[in-house]
């Protein structure tokens, strides 16, 4: 499985950070934020993977766009019965707007709530690996394995 990395919350766990940032700690919009303000971390805008699933078609076998149910609740729905995805989570490159949220957070909830930096996941044949890495920045997170039908986090 190859991540593509997102460019932030994108549509996933508002309702949560927002709790967080504030109600939980009475953050301004304008505060700053890592090299931006928090509202422009919020708002990035979220990236968009067409041409890049163009490019690659003829090479994927399967993909997932993390939303709504983050990592552990978006890569099932893709996967024939008999197949887990295994997800390397030191693989992940999680963005600093997630790191601050696992502060307040459970492991597991954001991993469900959240993208934690994977837009969209890519399940290819190894022998295409090398070809995906050298035309996008995704990475690998992890593989496909038989088993229970869901994403285990490892």
């Amino acid at each position: 499985m190859i991540a593509l990395p997102s460019s932030g919350l994108h549509s996933n766990g508002y309702s949560l950070a927002r709790k967080i940032f504030f109600e939980k700690l009475k953050m301004k919009y304008d505060e700053p934020f890592g090299e931006k303000t928090l509202i422009e971390t919020l708002l990035e805008p979220t990236r968009i993977y067409v041409k890049t699933f163009k490019l690659l078609k003829p090479y994927i076998n399967a993909l997932a766009h993390i939303t709504g149910g983050g990592v552990t609740e978006n890569l099932p729905r893709i996967l024939p019965s008999g197949l887990q995805a295994r997800v390397y989570k030191n693989s992940i490159k999680t963005l600093p707007i997630f790191d601050f949220l696992s502060k307040y957070v459970q492991e597991e909830e954001m991993y469900r709530t959240f993208n934690m930096g994977v837009g969209m996941v890519l399940v290819v044949n190894p022998l295409d690996i090398d070809t995906i890495l050298a035309q996008t920045d995704g990475y690998i997170i992890g593989e496909i394995s038989s088993g229970e039908n869901r994403a285990l986090i490892i």
